[in-house]
């Protein structure tokens, strides 16, 4: 909501009203409701939903559609830097034929000048390539050749440095479902050539792209808190130049876009190192904006880093409302699918945990049970390993030993064949395997005790799976309890 009403409080009377007649419509309908909220008063989103009388579901997805008619109908009829420059851009050809070659060359140079501020590398060829034709009888001919040529080659690195930025995404995901030495080379691979293109190339663009990536990737792969810790006034430094960044150039529309990112890489930051205090901070921010980003399918790995941060939240605060507050939003409004797998598994994943805490140990079962049924999960078997066991483990406070044991038998001969690296898996097998034998309660609560101790201790590293159980006395009791419910 806040950016929508800064952006109509930007607008004039009269842009504000040819903007409300075209796109919202009769004066009783909910968008034009939305605006002439934003434009006159300073609602908050439950204030928004209880004037409009809908649910969380219905008003993020009617912001999200009416913010995309807006930003549709802006960039066409307000006129921004970018582009206007872009407009001039366009007339540039023309002026190698002009009369006045001196006037043609200042005013290029001067289009230069603002295509630099704003990293516009591909514009800048055309400017570059006009004034070596115009100068191809004086000596900043050799000149603007060279400039021409170097905006070609930094022009295809932005492009190349973009591909990274989202192939990123997709290689950071297939790893976190697999844990393949193979899978961690190819994102190293990608921030590698990443790295390069950065040190090779100036400009704040590349900056942006190369900086997002190293923060998540460190994020991701750091696995020594204290590692992580020591970067925390670097980490700062790059978060805060990022976002002045983007309040300089407020119109540009991928900064904008990925604006949020910053915040998001904060709260995961934090909530890593262990700096709860600094970690709320930010996820009290983002929180309650988080659907309406889920909406956007481009934006789905970084909420289901999101997601996954919201989790190790509540492993310290264990405060279940605020892991599940956002839920029935994600169920309609986060776009997932299995061509996606990171996100679509990552997000039952969630959703499995929440009513595991929530003690419905049903849902939760149906839910990884579900996930199974719709798609394979054998080329990650890391993640089917991991979720099996889950399963395995609501079975068993359920009562259901048949089908708890036919899943540890599953996962038992999966790790014959491939068993490096899974020795937690052997030992919380034999956790759950005590838990459904019959044995005289107190001697099974201490056993189980003892076994989980040293399943947690067994279970770190890269390779570190079920770290969102945990298992207090009562769950443990529970477990032991020979009469399930």
């Amino acid at each position: 909501m806040d950016t929508l009403n800064k952006t109509i409080k930007k607008l004039s009377e009269q842009e504000y009203q040819e903007l409300l007649s075209a796109v919202a419509g009769r004066k009783n309908n909910k968008p034009y409701l939305v605006l002439e909220a934003a434009r006159n008063n300073q609602y908050d989103e439950s204030q928004m939903m209880d004037l409009l009388a809908v649910n969380p579901s219905t008003y993020y997805t009617l912001k999200s559609r009416l913010n995309e008619r807006i930003a549709q109908y802006l960039s066409k009829n307000v006129k921004n830097p970018i582009s206007v420059l872009k407009d001039k851009v366009a007339l540039v050809p023309a002026m190698v034929f002009g009369n006045d070659r001196d006037v043609a060359i200042r005013a290029l140079k001067n289009l230069e000048k603002q295509l630099i501020e704003y990293d516009l590398s591909n514009e800048l060829i055309v400017v570059y390539k006009a004034l070596a034709r115009l100068s191809m009888y004086n000596q900043d001919f050799d000149y603007y050749e060279k400039e021409y040529n170097r905006h070609v080659a930094y022009s295809l690195a932005v492009v190349k440095a973009e591909d990274l930025f989202y192939d990123f995404v997709k290689r950071a995901g297939n790893y976190l479902l697999t844990r393949e030495e193979n899978d961690k080379e190819a994102v190293q691979a990608t921030l590698r050539e990443l790295t390069n293109i950065s040190e090779l190339y100036q400009g704040h663009r590349l900056f942006v792209l190369y900086n997002i990536v190293r923060l998540y990737y460190l994020c991701i792969f750091t696995s020594r808190t204290e590692s992580l810790q020591a970067l925390e006034l670097e980490v700062d430094s790059i978060l805060q130049q990022i976002n002045k960044l983007f309040e300089k150039y407020e119109l540009d529309t991928f900064y904008q876009s990925i604006r949020f990112m910053v915040d998001y890489i904060y709260f995961e930051y934090y909530q890593k190192t262990g700096n709860q205090v600094r970690a709320d901070h930010y996820y009290k921010r983002i929180n309650k904006d988080v659907p309406e980003t889920a909406f956007k399918p481009v934006f789905s790995f970084y909420v289901t880093r999101f997601l996954q941060s919201k989790v190790e939240r509540y492993m310290d605060n264990n405060n279940i409302s605020e892991l599940t507050d956002l839920n029935q939003e994600l169920e309609s409004n986060f776009d997932v699918n299995i061509n996606e797998p990171y996100p679509c598994i990552s997000l039952r994943r969630f959703q499995a945990i929440c009513k595991f805490y929530e003690g419905d140990y049903s849902a939760a079962a149906k839910t990884i049970n579900n996930l199974r049924n719709e798609t394979s999960l054998k080329k990650f078997l890391f993640t089917d390993v991991e979720y099996k066991l889950f399963q395995a483990l609501q079975y068993c406070f359920l009562g259901e030993d048949g089908l708890c044991n036919q899943l540890l038998q599953s996962v038992k001969r999966q790790i014959n064949e491939d068993e490096a690296g899974y020795d937690q898996v052997t030992i919380f097998i034999k956790m759950v395997k005590t838990a459904i034998k019959p044995e005289e309660f107190r001697k099974k609560v201490r056993k189980l005790t003892e076994i989980y101790e040293q399943f947690k201790k067994a279970d770190a590293g890269s390779r570190r799976m079920l770290w969102y159980i945990k298992l207090d006395e009562n769950m443990i009791r529970r477990m032991a309890n020979p009469i399930k419910d």
